[in-house]
């Protein structure tokens, strides 16, 4: 016999953010996680915010040229590399335009860069007829050097024996370390670490790379693909192994039995250190490294093994981010192209950002006045993150789809006859449902104000979901959730 149905209440989304069911059945998801998210995030807990947009930093640089490094120096300016067909080109930007400051680099290669003895390092930059041929600086007279006081890039580049070509670098207890280099027809330096001396009181680095070096398990079939300084260690990432120095020397054994393909996957939160493998996205806090990547594993599967080398990573005050390419899970295009992946450090929750362009390089941009992230994109342009309300002017895409409730027990039919969609600054979004295991979704219509009354339907199902979705240019829409304030429960009935 048909009895009236209980109210219910949906709110408090986000408040797990995405927990995918390939990781956890729907009946055991909590109330407030959401299956899938695109373009928002749970910042302001228990609502749906689509998140805030980009915003050019000055001029495009080079239009349709991707950037290939970014970095912020002490004296506050930003660096961006481009490639422009056959070569490379530093550009600085001091707060008005962008001026091309360093030329004839190699093309379409990972630059990096470092700071130490108050000058800017060039790292991977080479030139176009020698890939990786040199460690340039940036000199007090506003020009790049190979050679001279305080880096001495000369000692380390122009051995006779052979050219040590390092590609990353790090500064750990005074001294610089670098890595990461050419192979001369063996392995060697691909797993060598070469050290300065430490800073001297002048503030020079001193070198002597026949000695001053550790070979970093050669034998062990990978080459080295990043450095980090963390805690009291110097960290030497390979793609199935970590290896922790310090002075004294490295531990014989691999610290860790995961590591990383992407340097540029490496970032230090308020909770550790973070990196992404081929298993997942890891933290690391001097224990062996946990996996947070699993109420998203599906997503993580769906990276492909080409943009594991390329993965790139920045933070802000609490969420880390990853860009990782296009998505296509279970064989159907989700519409997850130049997507991110965002954890939240406080609440240890995820969602996913799809952007207009790739984010090769990002980096956090202080000018000594100010502090924002900027992200550098495939297109030549370098952007503010989340700063104003559209990507590049144009329009924020988003979606967020709950998990399936069942209510007063899957094998009954429920009928809704009412209920209220709460949303802030609606604009174009629109509400919809799914029943039972019916693919297709049904259009409920758009949320125009904050109390959105649907009254006369009619929805019969076993089990339900909702979807929310729209298209945003000016203020970010906010959804809170839903009431269901009228319905029947008709008992078992079977599909």
């Amino acid at each position: 016999m048909p009895t009236p149905f209980e109210k219910k209440s949906i709110r408090n989304l986000g408040i797990y953010g995405i927990i995918r069911p390939a990781t956890v059945d729907d009946y055991l998801i909590p109330e407030g996680a959401v299956t899938e998210a695109v373009n928002v995030n749970f910042d302001r807990i228990g609502a749906v915010t689509v998140r805030p947009g980009i915003t050019t930093l000055g001029a495009t640089i080079q239009a349709g040229y991707p950037i290939w490094g970014l970095h912020n120096t002490q004296s506050g300016s930003m660096m961006a590399v481009i490639s422009q067909g056959a070569s490379a080109r530093v550009y600085a930007y001091a707060g008005a335009s962008w001026l091309s400051s360093l030329a004839d680099g190699t093309a379409n290669v990972r630059t990096r860069f470092l700071e130490a003895g108050g000058r800017t390092i060039v790292l991977n930059f080479g030139s176009a007829t020698t890939m990786y041929s040199s460690v340039r600086f940036f000199s007090t007279a506003d020009t790049w050097v190979t050679t001279g006081n305080p880096i001495n890039p000369q000692a380390i580049t122009d051995q006779v024996a052979r050219s040590v070509q390092p590609r990353f670098g790090e500064v750990y207890k005074s001294r610089i370390y670098l890595a990461g280099g050419n192979t001369n027809g063996t392995n060697i330096d691909s797993s060598r670490l070469w050290y300065s001396n430490v800073i001297s009181a002048a503030g020079n680095f001193a070198w002597t790379p026949t000695a001053d070096f550790v070979d970093i398990n050669p034998n062990d079939g990978e080459n080295i693909t990043g450095l980090k300084r963390y805690a009291l260690k110097l960290l030497v990432f390979k793609p199935n192994n970590i290896y922790q120095f310090s002075t004294a020397g490295v531990d014989p054994d691999p610290l860790i039995k995961v590591g990383t393909r992407s340097n540029e996957s490496i970032i230090e939160g308020k909770k550790g250190l973070y990196f992404h493998h081929d298993s997942g996205f890891y933290r690391y806090t001097g224990a062996y490294p946990t996996d947070i990547s699993r109420p998203i594993s599906d997503i993580v599967q769906a990276i492909t093994y080409a943009n594991y080398l390329t993965i790139s990573s920045w933070k802000d005050d609490n969420n880390i981010y990853w860009n990782v390419g296009d998505l296509t899970i279970d064989g159907n295009s989700l519409d997850w192209r130049n997507c991110v992946v965002r954890y939240t450090e406080s609440s240890e929750v995820w969602t996913v950002y799809s952007y207009p362009n790739e984010v090769p390089f990002a980096s956090t941009y202080d000018t000594g006045a100010a502090l924002s992230r900027v992200l550098g994109l495939d297109n030549g342009v370098v952007a503010t993150l989340n700063s104003g309300t559209t990507d590049l002017r144009e329009p924020i895409k988003y979606r967020m789809i709950t998990k399936w409730y069942e209510w007063e027990g899957v094998e009954n039919r429920k009928i809704i006859q009412e209920f209220i969609a709460l949303c802030e600054k609606a604009q174009e979004t629109r509400l919809m449902y799914q029943t039972d295991g019916n693919i297709e979704w049904n259009d409920l219509g758009q949320l125009k104000k904050y109390l959105n009354y649907f009254k006369q339907l009619n929805i019969k199902f076993h089990r339900i979901r909702f979807k929310v979705s729209g298209t945003s240019r000016d203020e970010a829409p906010i959804f809170l959730g839903l009431e269901i304030t009228k319905g029947t429960n008709e008992g078992p009935v079977e599909q």
